[in-house]
């Protein structure tokens, strides 16, 4: 239903009882949902880096979700939401307030997924993941990936946005972490 609001701006926690588990060992490609209605527009944000930093290490950091504002240093406060901590409010360093709400997570694969529950972007089914992968004993690599429907246009701004201005500058600051 292209104007239900409901579907546009679901309340936190919500779609969590819908998520479809990934078991251990199972790998999951992101997917963009399918909507039958309306024509494939959706953008694509992509970021990967190489660190010298252990996998197990980047893991638990990447894996604490309401935690995100002790390495990234564009969020200014992340707070478990109150009542359910798989949805995080996020506070960016210049003001713009988030709800996200985490579907998936495989201790495993290293790999969770979360979407946008609240958010002033002009866009619509924001899926994210966050993929760790062991690089020998010293090193890893992380790919953030976010699949999103424009409200207008190919979305390729937003998406330079995404990848730029939040992934990039994360991982830089993840990767940078436990070196003294």
């Amino acid at each position: 239903m292209p104007n239900d609001p409901q579907r546009q701006n679901p309340q936190p926690g919500r779609d969590l009882q819908q998520a479809q588990p990934v078991l251990p060992g199972q790998r999951r490609e992101p997917q963009a949902p399918q909507h039958p209605q309306h024509p494939q527009r959706y953008a694509e944000a992509r970021a990967h880096r190489v660190m010298d930093r252990a996998a197990d290490a980047v893991w638990r950091e990447v894996r604490d979700f309401p935690a995100l504002a002790a390495w990234h240093p564009g969020i200014a406060s992340s707070t478990a939401h109150p009542g359910n901590p798989r949805v995080r409010d996020l506070v960016t360093t210049d003001g713009i307030r988030l709800t996200e709400a985490l579907h998936a997570v495989d201790d495993t694969l290293m790999t969770l997924e979360y979407g946008f529950v609240a958010h002033p972007f002009p866009l619509t089914d924001y899926r994210a993941r966050m993929e760790v992968r062991p690089e020998g004993d010293t090193r890893c690599s992380v790919t953030w990936t976010a699949t999103f429907r424009p409200a207008e246009g190919d979305g390729a701004a937003l998406a330079a946005q995404f990848e730029a201005g939040v992934f990039v500058v994360g991982l830089e600051a993840l990767g940078a972490r436990g070196r003294g």
